[in-house]
C-alpha cells in the first residue's frame, strides 16, 4: 500500500444497517476509507469490478447470490483480499470455514442481536483485520478448495496409547488454510498428541476441527475439558477458552478455562505450549505458523529452554508473518521452513525426540 493512500474498501451485506454499521467503525480511523458498498453476490462482482477495492467484507448469507459463491467468482477472476462477516451459528461457522478454504484471508463474527453494539466493540479488531488484509502479498489472493483424501473415510477411531510425546501448533491470520496443508501430509502414526490452538470464536474451532478430522490421517476433535491427551489424535483448543496439559493421575489431561484474554485473544497460545512444555519437557516439538501478533513466541521459547526443538514457517509462504517473525526475533526458533515443508519437518524432529 502507496503511503499516505487509504485502504478502500468494499462493504457487502444485505443489511443497510449492518452495512452503516461497518462504514462508520472503518471510517472511523483515518487510513481506511469504504469506497463502495453493495447488497448481495452479484452486485459486489460488479463493484469489484469497477471500483477494483483494496479489501471486501463479505457477508456469508444474501439473496441472489451468497458470499461463498460470490467469494469463487472474485478469488477467481479479480483476486483480492477478504474477509468474510459470518454469523454466529453453526451454519455460518461451517460457511466460514469453506469460505477460509476457498481463500478468504479472514473474517469477523457478527452476532445475531445487539447488532450495532456488539459490532462497535468489535472495532479494533475488525480495523485491525482489514489493515493486515490489505498487507496480504497477492500470491496467496487465489480461489483454492483442498481435496478430502479417500482413505479418510474408513478411518479407525482407536484412542491408542497415551501421548509421551507432543507436537503443539499454533496460528491465526491464514492457518486455516495453512493447517490444511499441513493435516493433510501428517501421517497418521505420528506417536505423539497434538495440541493446536488457533485463534477462533466459539463455534468456529468445532467446524474447523470436523475439517481438518475429514482430510487428515490423524484423529481431530476439539478439545474438551478433562480428556486424556493420546497419541496419533490432535486437540483443537475451542473458541473462548484457554487450553493447558496438566499431569493428572500420571496422564497428560486438557484443561481448559475461561482466564483474561492473552495478546488480546482466547485461546492463546502461549499458555498451551508453556504448559506442554512442563508436561512434556524435551519430548516436545513446537510450530508457530501464519498469523498476526506475537502470541505463541514466549511459549516457544519455554519448550526451546526445556530442550524442545522448534519450527517456524518463513516469511515466503506466511499470508502474515507477525507470530513467526515475533519468535523467530525472540532467537529460539531451530528451523525456519515453507508451508509445504512444515509437516515433514515436525516428523523428522519426532524421529530425534526421545520416545
Amino acid at each position: 500500500m502507496p503511503l499516505g493512500k487509504k485502504i478502500r474498501v468494499l462493504v457487502v451485506d444485505d443489511s443497510a444497517f449492518m452495512r452503516r454499521v461497518l462504514r462508520d467503525i472503518l471510517e472511523s480511523d483515518p487510513e481506511i476509507e469504504v469506497c463502495c458498498e453493495a447488497r448481495d453476490g452479484v452486485e459486489a462482482i460488479e463493484k469489484v469490478k469497477s471500483e477494483r477495492p483494496d479489501v471486501v467484507t463479505l457477508d456469508i448469507e444474501m439473496p441472489r447470490m451468497n458470499g461463498l459463491d460470490a467469494l469463487k467468482f472474485i478469488m477467481s477472476k479479480y483476486p483480492r483480499p477478504v474477509i468474510m462477516v459470518s454469523a454466529l451459528t453453526q451454519e455460518g461457522a461451517d460457511a466460514t470455514i469453506k469460505a477460509l478454504e476457498y481463500g478468504a484471508v479472514d473474517f469477523i463474527p457478527k452476532p445475531s442481536s445487539s447488532i450495532s453494539i456488539n459490532m462497535r466493540e468489535l472495532k479494533d479488531e475488525i480495523i485491525a483485520k482489514v489493515k493486515e488484509a490489505a498487507k496480504v502479498p497477492s500470491r496467496f489472493l487465489q480461489f483454492k478448495r483442498h481435496r478430502v483424501l479417500r482413505e479418510q473415510l474408513r478411518k479407525v477411531r482407536k484412542k491408542g496409547e497415551v501421548a509421551r510425546r507432543a507436537v503443539a501448533i499454533a496460528a491465526s491470520t491464514g492457518g486455516p488454510q495453512s493447517l490444511l496443508k499441513v493435516f493433510e501430509k501428517l501421517p497418521g502414526e505420528l506417536d505423539a498428541g497434538l495440541l493446536l490452538v488457533q485463534h477462533m470464536p466459539p463455534g468456529f474451532t468445532k467446524s474447523f476441527a470436523m475439517r481438518l478430522d475429514r482430510i487428515s490421517k490423524l484423529n481431530v476433535k476439539e478439545a474438551e475439558d478433562g480428556e486424556v491427551v493420546h497419541q496419533d489424535w490432535a486437540y483443537v483448543a475451542p473458541g473462548d477458552y484457554h487450553m493447558e496439559v496438566t499431569m493428572r493421575n500420571g496422564k497428560p489431561t486438557i484443561k481448559l478455562y475461561k482466564g483474561p484474554k492473552i495478546h488480546g485473544v482466547r485461546p492463546a497460545a502461549d499458555p498451551m505450549m508453556k504448559s506442554v512444555a512442563g508436561v512434556f519437557g524435551r519430548k516436545t516439538v513446537g510450530v508457530i505458523m501464519t498469523g498476526m501478533g506475537r502470541d505463541g513466541a514466549a511459549g516457544l521459547a519455554e519448550i526451546k529452554r526445556r530442550g524442545g526443538i522448534t519450527i517456524a514457517q518463513d516469511k515466503e509462504t506466511s499470508i502474515i508473518f507477525g507470530m513467526p517473525k515475533a519468535a523467530i526475533e525472540l532467537g529460539v526458533v531451530d528451523h525456519v521452513v515453507p508451508l509445504d515443508k512444515i509437516a515433514d519437518t515436525v516428523v523428522m524432529a519426532l524421529r530425534k525426540v526421545p520416545r
